[in-house]
């Protein structure tokens, strides 16, 4: 492993190399803080441009942009609740309550710090396990996977202590949400009721923007407060980052669990950060911290979602299967270049893979340094009048809808989302359970159908698999155990 890192050494810290990560990282710290832009737009409009550069400079700036997007996303989660990136959604659930008690400084840090971790942690171990990390991803079949969304579903329960009944009703909604538009499977369209703008389903930005920016905005406009209810700025971003490796439990555990998840194809970096996020409150001695701005809950999302992106990179560059948008479209970058993926990509062009995994390390660093400089000046938005920043942030925030897919029909639906979302959090109900419902929903229903198939029909086959049954008992278990302890503190 040593001589392949002096190897892409050598080839990343070229100057050519570094000017094209440097322009990628700064394009994509911008990209990611525009709700709802984000770095696949990007990446699609750049890749004509990368036609006559030589492949490792193409695949660094591409590459540079997407996870300087995906680390940026937090900053506007953090600072107005609105996620600049889906991945990021997570993030907002005790990085605003941060910003709320005046430490949005020492929220991006930490939000820096378990990035910078996670991406470099997470490349180093794909560096040195390839070839077991892709066993274990080749062994999951989507039985697996199915029982796999059964326990992140499961999990909303304990996310919902206070009211895992509400906590389950609102996870049953956003499963609801994922079966509109056309069955992936039978291709059949279902439940868009004649509206022909439904037949392509309801997308995950328009609902997080919806649901925590606009009902956030929402709640501005009410009671007309700054952010910061303090009205000031306390604590330092480098503080923040240094309390990021207080927490190394929180750190390797949400760094492991986004590199298996990361391996995974179709899973992705969203349920990553989602998954990391219930396993450290569960995991925690005193859940009742999270999403009061408990520093576990800014880094396990921002650790998992890091290393899974950089883990999806295995299966990309070595069986041509993409873990995620970004990684495919490296693979189109890739292909455009003459070059396919596969293990004689590993033997005929050692230079362009560890180059490569050396510059995205060199490229979260950059991240970091920028990161540190602009945070003082990303901060101050906290401490502005909620009468100018709401209807700026609510015209950031349409914009942003609108570029995903162009589609004026999402404005709508992030309107209708975010008026929901506020009267849902009046009346004492979590709308995280939601999103967790609508991004495990698609996964769960296509592996179902899949998993279904493969054992010919025979269900019970299908879910007695040992690793299937594994994990669906403990998705029963802890919805059991859950709901027990809810109604015995209720009875007492």
């Amino acid at each position: 492993m040593i001589d392949n890192l002096l190897l892409g050494l050598s080839v990343a810290l070229q100057w050519e190399q570094l000017l094209f990560m440097l322009i990628g990282t700064a394009g994509g710290m911008w990209v990611g803080v525009i709700p709802g832009l984000g770095p696949i737009t990007a990446m699609a409009l750049l890749i004509p441009f990368t036609f006559n550069m030589d492949p490792l400079s193409a695949l660094l700036m591409l590459a540079s942009i997407s996870a300087a997007a995906n680390c940026s996303g937090s900053f506007t989660s953090i600072l107005l609740n609105v996620p600049g990136e889906s991945t990021s959604a997570a993030t907002c659930f005790d990085g605003y309550p941060m910003s709320r008690q005046g430490r949005a400084r020492v929220a991006i840090g930490l939000s820096i710090g378990a990035s910078l971790f996670g991406a470099i942690a997470g490349m180093l171990v794909v560096m040195a396990l390839t070839q077991p990390l892709l066993e274990v991803a080749k062994a999951f079949s989507p039985a697996e996977f199915f029982a796999l969304a059964m326990l992140g579903l499961a999990v909303v329960a304990v996310l919902s202590r206070d009211a895992p009944l509400k906590g389950i009703i609102m996870a049953a909604l956003g499963l609801c949400v994922s079966f509109i538009g056309v069955d992936s499977v039978m291709g059949e369209a279902r439940f868009s009721f004649g509206v022909l703008e439904l037949q392509s389903g309801i997308g995950l930005v328009p609902v997080t923007v919806g649901l925590f920016a606009v009902s956030e905005i929402i709640g501005w406009i009410v009671t007309r407060e700054r952010v910061s209810q303090i009205g000031a700025l306390t604590g330092s971003v480098l503080a923040g980052v240094v309390d990021t490796f207080r927490y190394p439990v929180a750190l390797l555990r949400s760094t492991g669990l986004g590199i298996v998840i990361g391996i995974t194809p179709g899973v992705g970096a969203v349920a990553a950060s989602f998954l990391a996020y219930a396993v450290e409150k569960r995991s925690s001695r005193t859940p009742e911290r999270f999403g009061q701005g408990a520093p576990e809950g800014v880094i396990a999302p921002e650790a998992a979602n890091n290393s899974a992106v950089c883990a999806s990179l295995v299966p990309a560059l070595t069986l041509g299967i993409p873990g995620g948008a970004t990684s495919a479209l490296l693979l189109v970058a890739l292909t455009i270049h003459g070059l396919r993926p596969g293990t004689m990509l590993f033997t005929s062009q050692p230079d362009l893979i560890w180059g490569f995994f050396v510059g995205l390390m060199i490229g979260a660093l950059m991240f970091a340094a920028m990161g540190l400089l602009m945070t003082n000046l990303f901060a101050k938005v906290t401490l502005v009048r909620a009468e100018i920043l709401a209807p700026v942030f609510l015209v950031i925030s349409f914009a942003g809808v609108y570029a995903q897919d162009q589609r004026l029909f999402d404005v709508y639906l992030a309107v209708a989302f975010g008026i929901f979302g506020y009267f849902a959090r009046r009346h004492g109900y979590p709308v995280v359970p939601l999103v967790i419902g609508l991004v495990l929903g698609t996964l769960a229903e296509t592996s179902f159908h899949q998993g279904l198939t493969i054992a010919g029909g025979d269900l019970f086959a299908m879910l007695t698999r040992p690793v299937t049954a594994l994990l669906l008992g403990a998705a029963v278990l802890l919805l059991g155990w859950t709901l027990l302890g809810d109604l015995l503190r209720k009875k007492a």
